[in-house]
């Protein structure tokens, strides 16, 4: 019994002996730097060896958040000599390096740098005539220094006139290199009393939230939560990796403007030419004037012609009075006409249009915009 624990004792004091021995080459650290990527930077380590000088090899790889492989550098045979053995010793050449085909990977091989996120870099130490491992060291890498993520347009605090704007924001990356489970989301929250952008973007539940954007710049869609006149909305750009917010933009803050109610324009002069000069229409109605240089009994007839030829009949008003006469109205004696176009009941889209005072009669008044008619 007693011989059987002395070898039990023996044989626990080789595989300590044999523990140690391995550890004796270890990597202490890995200093790569996420805007330095290049074969020869990622063989640097710093190794510690314990023991007696020998040759090694160094096989380095350098992984994304996703865990695939990126790129392989294997070195050459380096004498690794007793003691601290520094990164940057000149004694490390690089025997191959592979990169892998995938737009990150790429993207590396062409700028020298980690586009923005997180990777991993493992460096595995071998003897160099056995192959055999002796010690690997992993280290975690974040990459945001090239990572530029801003807003553009409306501008932080500015106030815009439509409910539907265009949000345009901007980044120094390519939408190509990101990976599976990566992408870009836009949020538009409103402002509540006593909240900043910050705090809405975070709390409120978004009015719109508009995710894998392939583009820098997004019309607020019409199926969203409609924006309303007089409202404080906040909006941000977040990027995602695999449904965590790794990066995003600062929130900035817009504001709608209430309309003001748009006053009728009392009274535009026909002219018997048309020219430069335009009419706005506002309130479905148009006020016009002419003078009639002589007696006449007869009716007038208003009609909008727009530039594709077609002609419309609209309702006439007689002097600011709303009782509707149809669509012609009786000319008065000489002197000064005046009289309403009413656009309520008619179907007339936004655009440019010239109003003849009758078919026959060569009467035309200047170009009129309806700005307010869809």
């Amino acid at each position: 019994m007693k011989n059987k624990i002395n070898f039990s004792l023996i044989f626990l004091s080789i595989l300590l002996f044999s523990k140690v021995g391995k550890s004796q080459i270890s990597i202490i650290n890995i200093p790569l730097q996420a805007y330095n990527i290049s074969p020869e930077s990622m063989i640097a380590a710093t190794i510690m060896n314990n023991s007696n000088a020998q040759p090694v090899q160094l096989i380095s790889r350098l992984y994304n958040f996703n865990n695939e492989l990126l790129l392989t550098v294997q070195s050459s045979s380096i004498n690794l000599k007793s003691g601290l053995n520094s990164p940057f010793d000149g004694n490390r050449k690089v025997s191959s390096s592979e990169y892998t085909t995938g737009n990150q990977s790429q993207y590396i091989k062409t700028t020298h740098g980690l586009p923005s996120g997180t990777f991993k870099i493992c460096i595995d130490i071998i003897q160099a005539k056995t192959l055999e491992p002796i010690d690997q060291y992993c280290d975690e890498i974040e990459s945001d220094f090239n990572q530029y993520l801003y807003l553009v347009y409306p501008s932080d605090k500015d106030t815009i006139e439509t409910t539907t704007p265009l949000l345009v924001w901007s980044h120094s990356e390519p939408f190509s290199i990101l990976t599976q489970g990566e992408y870009y989301r836009m949020i538009v929250s409103e402002v509540k009393k006593s909240q900043g952008p910050d705090e809405a973007v975070t709390i409120n539940s978004p009015l719109m939230a508009n995710s894998y954007l392939t583009s820098h710049d997004l019309q607020y869609p019409y199926d969203a939560k409609e924006l309303k006149e007089g409202g404080d909305y906040a909006w941000q750009v977040q990027k995602i990796s695999n449904g965590v917010i790794i990066n995003q933009t600062e929130a900035w803050e817009f504001f709608i403007a209430k309309k003001t109610s748009l006053k009728d324009i009392k009274y535009v002069a026909l002219k018997q030419k048309v020219d430069a000069n335009f009419y706005t229409a506002v309130n479905g109605k148009i006020y016009f004037k002419f003078v009639e240089q002589y007696n006449s009994n007869g009716n007038i007839l208003a009609i909008l012609r727009a530039d594709s030829g077609k002609e419309i009949p609209v309702s006439i008003v007689k002097d600011d009075i709303n009782s509707n006469v149809g669509n012609s109205a009786k000319l008065k004696i000489m002197g000064d006409n005046r009289f309403i176009l009413d656009l309520e009941k008619k179907s007339v889209k936004k655009g440019f249009y010239t109003i003849r005072r009758n078919r026959n009669y060569n009467f035309i008044t200047g170009t009129i915009k309806f700005s307010n008619f869809r």
